[in-house]
């Protein structure tokens, strides 16, 4: 019986010693295929979902948590009004939340007009490190409601109605990182208000561009634009287009942008249909943005 176990254990060490050569060549030859990568999408096309006023084809991922304030000052005059900052200033606070990779949620509320807003950005199309897929295309919506009194909102017959607090925002962004340093996008944007002035339309539509150089591991110069397509049965109700130019500092959780503009309101609806202040006349004002993000 010893000997048999013996004559067995023997048998079963030779199979192992004659198999082991093929396992370790199987093995050698598994080593040199080349492993199958997928193709990542490119991180950073901006540091934020926001670049000065626009907003960026940037979303926050999923189970990210972002507060933001949004601040301008008043037009900038001389010292009588400390260039703009003893002048009333409009502010707005946010929260943002990435629900999946591609879609996140908001809630906003913002100083003038006291309006109340929730809105939402879906990343349609990522663009890619190998250069498959050569864009990011982002659409992004927002819903606005206006706190103030009543009287605010009668219309030209004297008459309420509640549906006129509301205000509409959407837009379809396009935009590419073409390099470590340079980003840059361009937008299509609708705007419609439920109540206007005589001879302002109710629907507007406009462009925008925006972008972004990179010039050291945390600093950037950021510049955008918006341009009204519409034009208003009224001239003097013309809307001016905005533009904006700053500095964008970023760590690894905040965003600090500081920046001159001529767009006084913050809210996107408000900016591209009401704003007055001419870049050609040195209406200009000082603002920033501040984020903090978490992630879970």
């Amino acid at each position: 019986m010893i000997m048999k176990m013996k004559y067995n254990i023997f048998k079963i060490l030779a199979l192992a010693v004659c198999i082991s050569p093929f396992t370790a060549f199987a093995q050698e030859e598994a080593a040199k295929e080349p492993e199958k990568t997928t193709d990542k999408p490119v991180k950073q096309t901006f540091q934020s979902g926001t670049l000065i006023n626009n907003q960026t084809v940037v979303g926050l991922k999923k189970k990210s948590l972002e507060f933001m304030i949004q601040h301008r000052f008043g037009v900038i005059k001389d010292e009588s009004n400390m260039y703009g900052l003893f002048d009333p200033a409009n502010i707005r606070f946010g929260l943002g939340y990435g629900l999946t990779e591609r879609f996140a949620i908001g809630v906003g509320v913002t100083k003038n007009k006291h309006v109340y807003d929730i809105n939402g950005k879906y990343v349609i199309l990522r663009q890619t490190k190998s250069g498959k897929m050569p864009v990011t295309v982002t659409a992004y919506g927002e819903m606005c409601r206006s706190g103030l009194s009543d009287e605010n909102f009668f219309n030209q017959e004297g008459k309420y109605n509640g549906n006129d607090r509301y205000s509409y925002f959407s837009e379809l962004m396009v935009g590419r990182k073409f390099n470590e340093h340079f980003s840059f996008q361009a937008a299509f944007t609708y705007s419609y208000l439920n109540i206007v002035p005589v001879g302002m339309l109710n629907a507007n539509m406009g462009a925008s561009v925006g972008g972004r150089y990179k010039f050291s591991n945390q600093s950037s110069v950021i510049i955008d634009f918006d341009y009204p397509i519409t034009s208003q049965t009224d001239a003097t109700l013309q809307p001016k287009p905005n533009i904006g130019l700053g500095l964008e500092v970023s760590t690894s959780g905040h965003q600090f942008q500081i920046f001159v503009t001529t767009a006084d309101g913050i809210l996107n609806n408000v900016s591209r249909t009401y704003n007055q202040n001419d870049f050609l006349n040195r209406q200009l004002m000082i603002g920033f943005n501040i984020n903090r993000l978490w992630s879970f």
